[in-house]
């Protein structure tokens, strides 16, 4: 295109603001840089090099979520002296098992613990009070006294089973005893259906191949007997409490012990058949930081790659040129080098939120490279030699790039005197990275494109005359309906932005579908041990108890207890029943079980069935249809095999459960100094102070309940401490941190403005908009159900800093553009409209991150982007001019 066209002048006056005309140094510099560009590579690439390593050796990553608020917080404060004195509380790993048999999941926790155990240099301590010695004697202790007494009852019916059972463990001893209880059903004291169907189950799936254990401890008396496990944890249910060993020179500190406990994991089903059905998972403060992290370098490593790629993509459709896309792009990753050391030197780790710098500069810094490279293209076009065209160029746009540094760098600097420690470190490593790329966009870029090849075939558009000239005529042509519908939107966005919510549950910032995560939620909906609960410390013992006696009486809490509650109550009364239930069960020693051949269990297994055919309980004529197929498969090729699965499934849990059994009648008077302890150490300090453990009665799914509990307990203890409290109170400083970091963004914001465009009016024009586009974003926000939350709630404040780089352009161009012309039918629009649209598809690649607080940060960002872009590009240009 000829250099003298009317649109090429056109473009070449539009930049020629008085910020640019007050930023004649870059053109300066740029034009040396040219001409040093050999020495300015080679700089560039031994800094790199440097960079490179520091960051390899000085960079890790911080994956305690405490750490993202201030510890100068009072409540901070309280936690760090309850968690100084009980560390094993502040890093926790749980192994939860579910298995379908009591039986089972004792069988799990046993041998898990005793592999866990023999790893000092993974676990400090392996803890499950079940494993116990203490509590594998003195459990019957823990029951109430009437429940204890309902269970010696129950197990006195069934002696006759347990002796002769205990004796001779088979089908032959059995019968030995239903045969004569079903002659004579008047007299039996309890109902014989459920241990005929368990009994069935169990026949047929031996039949069938199949493990599936019998559970005698619930049929010698329901889930209260025979085992220390069911005093404390009742059901199918166990835990196992670790404090982990981790190794903070690792990105995952905690893979070895996370590791080591899947491998235990694989090897137990691996060694025994009965564990197919056992589910162990990992959850706690350790596994749910470790999956976090995991999650959160996935989501943000594939997003970078991502955004790296879509830049490129959108580079081109801008600039037209392969060359200048690969000059740009090697800028892009040169400045997020530079920023990744400034993060090594500055603050030395990345938190889980400024984790996300790289994205958040990739979507960002680009900018500054493509402003610079678009009105270099476009002087090419005109006929001008590189030589002069760069300078020209940087000295046109320059002053542009350096205003964008300093307001996208408000957005984020805002944050860093808030006591939100983790987006005040997003932001201070991120604000510098905004300078940083402006720096390395006047400076290896230009020395880049020096080395480039010369032909860089482009045109200058002409302002067009057809359907998009009329619609881009539109802002101005219907300037007061505009505004009027702009009046009217903005005052219902901030109706509905009264309903914004901030979410305060930080499980909600994690992988829902992630091991951690989901079992967690499914402890918070198990009444019987609650994940979350609050401490108090209390000087001695005393204060302890009278503590926990107020604590107990309030509705909100389900219970309260210390060190001396875990004494068991009432022991005179029962250890005289514990003494009774000894004489009334004479169980037999322990000795090996009497041989039984496949023809003596088929002979009893035959007595049986028919003496069950005569019964009319359906469940007896279940039992007795099994034990036909029995006698039929007695003669088959698999009859070893089949008796081998029927003593399995039916006795082969019941040595364990009488051995238990007998241990527990060994109970006496037991004191504080008697528990374990492991135990002991979880509730009195080295330095004599105890923690108060306190219980919700309701589950703490909601905010609402959580609410409840807090409010409750502290007001009547002030200084409890702990996650529930945590989570509120981090809530209410991030909103705090909000509120502040918006408001010094705004102030900073209008400062800055009024230095640049020097007149209130012009000011104003251009904060309208932006103020606009927030009320539209919460409003959206609102609409789509989407709370603010730990990680999005720097998106407004950055929001604003980006949006000021849009209208100060347009506003800055519209001074010198002549009266009447389109703003944005010129390469200022269309510089705005690239920038945006890149880093509004960066930002919306973020949306894909399976890291649901990065995604949430992208999606808020995308909306806020679109939105000042659409006040920006239809309301401004009617504000500052009408044709």
């Amino acid at each position: 295109m000829a250099a003298d066209d009317p649109a090429a002048r056109g473009g070449m006056q539009e930049h020629k603001t008085t910020a640019q005309r007050g930023a004649p140094w870059t053109a300066r510099w740029v034009a040396f840089v040219q001409r040093r560009s050999a020495a300015v590579l080679l700089f560039c690439a031994l800094l790199g090099i440097g960079v490179g390593v520091y960051v390899a050796g000085h960079l890790s990553v911080d994956t305690n979520t405490e750490n993202m608020l201030s510890p100068q917080l009072p409540w901070r404060q309280a936690e760090r002296a309850l968690l100084d004195r009980f560390p094993q509380l502040e890093r926790s790993l749980a192994v939860v098992i579910d298995a379908p048999t009591p039986e089972a999941a004792d069988l799990a926790q046993q041998q898990l613990v005793r592999q866990l155990r023999q790893r000092p240099d993974l676990y400090r301590s392996v803890f499950a009070a079940e494993t116990e010695a203490y509590f594998r004697q003195n459990g019957l202790l823990y029951l109430p006294t009437d429940a204890l007494d309902a269970l010696a009852q129950q197990l006195n019916l069934a002696q006759p089973f347990l002796a002769t059972l205990g004796r001779d463990p088979s089908l032959r001893g059995l019968s030995g005893l239903l045969i004569p209880a079903l002659q004579r059903p008047e007299a039996l004291p309890f109902d014989l259906s459920p241990a005929f169907n368990a009994l069935a189950d169990g026949v047929g799936a031996a039949i069938d191949g199949r493990n599936q254990a019998l559970s005698w401890q619930s049929m010698m008396g329901g889930a209260d007997a025979g085992s220390a496990s069911s005093m404390l944890q009742p059901g199918r249910r166990r835990f196992i409490a670790l404090d982990p060993v981790l190794d903070f020179r690792q990105l995952t500190p905690a893979a070895a012990a996370i590791g080591y406990v899947r491998q235990q994991i694989t090897a137990l089903r691996a060694s025994d058949p009965q564990m197919d059905e056992v589910r162990v998972r990992l959850t706690g403060s350790v596994a749910l930081e470790h999956e976090e992290l995991l999650s959160a370098f996935g989501g943000t490593g594939v997003a970078l790659i991502g955004a790296t790629l879509l830049v490129a993509v959108l580079l081109w459709l801008a600039l037209r040129s392969v060359w200048l896309v690969i000059a740009a792009v090697l800028t892009l990753v040169y400045g997020l080098l530079l920023t990744a050391g400034f993060a090594a030197l500055a603050v030395g780790h990345l938190n889980l939120i400024s984790i996300a710098f790289g994205l958040l500069y990739v979507g960002l810094g680009i900018d500054y490279a493509l402003y610079l490279c678009m009105q270099y293209r476009e002087h090419r076009a005109q006929g001008i030699e590189r030589a002069a065209a760069l300078p020209r160029a940087a000295g046109e746009v320059g002053g542009f790039m350096l205003v964008c540094a300093l307001t996208t760098s408000i957005g984020f600097f805002a944050f860093i005197p808030t006591r939100f420690a983790g987006i005040g470190e997003l932001g201070l490593i991120a604000g510098v990275g905004m300078f940083v790329s402006f720096a390395v966009s006047l400076t290896l870029l230009p020395a880049l494109i020096a080395r480039l090849p010369q032909g860089i075939k482009a045109r200058v558009t002409k302002p067009g005359s057809g359907f998009a000239a009329r619609v881009l005529a539109w802002p101005y042509r219907y300037a007061g309906p505009i505004r009027i519908a702009a009046v009217v939107l903005g005052l219902a966005a901030i109706a509905l932005a009264t309903q914004a919510r901030f979410d305060t549950d930080p499980l909600n910032l994690r992988d829902p579908h992630s091991e951690s995560v989901a079992t967690f939620r499914d402890l918070l909906r198990d009444p019987s041990l609650p994940p979350l609960t609050l401490s108090v410390l209390a000087p001695d013992a005393e204060q302890a108890k009278a503590i926990s006696a107020r604590l107990s009486k309030l509705p909100e809490v389900a219970r309260a207890f210390s060190l001396g509650d875990l004494v068991p109550s009432d022991q005179p009364d029962k250890l005289a029943i514990i003494d009774d239930l000894v004489l009334s069960l004479n169980l037999p020693p322990p000795a090996p079980a009497a041989a039984v051949t496949p023809e003596q269990e088929a002979a009893a297994a035959q007595a049986l069935a028919e003496a069950l055919a005569a019964s009319p309980l359906p469940a007896a004529a279940k039992l007795s249809t099994q034990l036909r197929r029995l006698v039929q498969s007695a003669d088959g090729a698999d009859a070893a095999a089949i008796v081998s699965h029927l003593h399995t499934n039916l006795f082969g849990a019941l040595p364990a459960q009488l051995a238990q059994l007998r241990e527990s009648l060994k109970a006496g008077a037991v004191t504080e100094a008697d528990l374990p302890a492991e135990l002991r150490r979880r509730y009195r300090s080295d330095d004599g102070q105890y923690r108060v453990e306190i219980w919700p009665r309701e589950s703490l799914e909601s905010p609402a309940a959580m609410a409840r509990f807090v409010d409750a307990v502290r007001g009547a203890a002030p200084a409890a401490v702990g996650p529930p409290i945590g989570f509120l109170e981090a809530g209410r400083t991030v909103v705090d941190a909000f509120r502040e970091a918006f408001s010094y963004a705004i102030v900073a914001v209008l400062l800055l403005l009024m230095i640049l465009l020097r007149s209130v009016a012009d000011t104003l024009r251009v904060v309208l908009p932006l103020l606009l586009a927030g009320a539209f974003t919460v409003a959206a926000m609102v609409l789509l159900k989407q709370p603010f939350n730990f990680a999005n709630v720097i998106a407004l404040p950055l929001v604003l800093g980006v949006g000021v780089d849009y209208g100060v352009y347009l506003a800055q161009s519209g001074r010198a553009a002549p009266r009447g012309a389109n703003l944005l039918q010129t390469s200022t629009a269309r510089a705005v409209w690239y920038g945006a649209l890149i880093t509004i598809a960066n930002f919306g690649n973020l949306m894909l991150a399976p890291h649901p607080g990065m995604a949430s940060m992208g999606l808020l960002l995308t909306l806020g982007l679109c939105m000042t872009l659409l006040c920006t590009l239809v309301l401004l240009p009617g504000l500052l001019n009408r044709p």
